[in-house]
């Protein structure tokens, strides 16, 4: 309905009545608000969004409830584009930065994910200061779907930080994870390794990726070591 409405209409006939689905004393309903809200965003627009949808959607990534908030979380990825970068950076991140230590594995792989999709969002001094810093407790976290999610998606934030990205606590992070007990974790970060030394060529190569990068030669998994090769071409 909101899609062939005007957002003079959607303010009238339909706004409250979604916003008090996204408050109501239902978890359940709330978790339809949850689930939906990436389709609600972009059928009423980037404006009504920041000033009127996206205070109740932040409220449910606090929610008491962890479906909703696992539902919440999820959707935040696919919503990015019709936020803005205002509300992104001071209201979404600073609640992603007081959550990310949520109980629930699967809130902090998503929040992983989510928080390097923002990364081009929020620019290079946030992620410096406020993003990298959490990846990398992240990367030591014991769930290896969040360790998993940090090490496949880490590249997004090296391309708005640059070569400075590859700080000597990241290098021994990375380093690390290239003994990870889960191979998939392991494979991600010789991926990640590989597209970091084709962003920011040799010498940065050299300096800092060398030696990481080419311990896939000797890692006990058998995909792991194929695929380094196929980086290597």
């Amino acid at each position: 309905m909101a899609q062939h409405m005007t957002q003079e209409q959607n303010r009238v006939h339909t706004m409250q009545q979604l916003l008090s689905a996204g408050e109501d004393k239902s978890w359940k309903v709330r978790l339809c608000f949850a689930r939906n809200f990436a389709h609600f965003t972009k059928a009423f627009g980037k404006e009504i969004t920041d000033h009127n949808l996206i205070q109740t959607f932040n409220l449910l990534l606090n929610d008491s409830e962890p479906e909703v908030k696992n539902a919440a979380i999820n959707s935040l990825s696919k919503s990015l584009i019709n936020i803005s970068t205002e509300k992104i950076c001071n209201m979404l991140l600073p609640t992603l930065i007081s959550q990310y230590v949520d109980s629930q594995p699967a809130f902090r792989a998503s929040t992983a994910l989510a928080l390097c999709e923002m990364a081009p969002i929020v620019g290079k001094d946030l992620c410096q200061q406020k993003v990298l810093p959490i990846l990398q407790e992240l990367l030591k976290d014991d769930s290896s779907d969040v360790r998993l999610n940090v090490a496949q998606n880490i590249v997004k934030l090296a391309t708005v930080v640059g070569e400075e990205v590859l700080s000597p606590a990241l290098i021994v992070l990375l380093q690390n994870a290239t003994k990870d007990q889960h191979w998939r974790v392991r494979m991600a970060v010789f991926e990640t390794v590989g597209d970091l030394a084709v962003k920011f060529g040799r010498d940065a190569y050299n300096k800092h990726l060398d030696a990481l990068f080419c311990s896939f030669l000797t890692n006990t998994a058998a995909a792991v070591r194929e695929m380094g090769i196929q980086k290597c071409e």
